[in-house]
């Protein structure tokens, strides 16, 4: 088995694991971001396939602006 690259902007680890956005179970996953909260934090961790498409949505969400704010009409 190898290790798949990493993001770039990153020294993640590549380890077995379970994918937090998928749900799949045993594959290779690098660790992406926590969940914070008052009890604790959670780490999430993201297969390739969901490191992709987060990585694709974050492009889109700069390359696109987001939709205007729409006032609320006064009938």
């Amino acid at each position: 088995m190898t290790a798949w690259d990493a993001p770039a902007d990153t020294n993640a680890p590549v380890q077995l694991g379970d994918c937090f956005r998928c749900d799949r179970g045993g594959v290779q996953v690098i660790r992406v971001g926590e969940l914070v909260g008052p009890y604790g934090e959670t780490p999430l961790y993201a297969c390739r396939c969901c490191v992709e498409r987060l990585v694709a949505m974050g492009h889109h969400t700069q390359e696109t602006p987001v939709r205007p704010y729409v006032g609320a009409s006064t009938w």
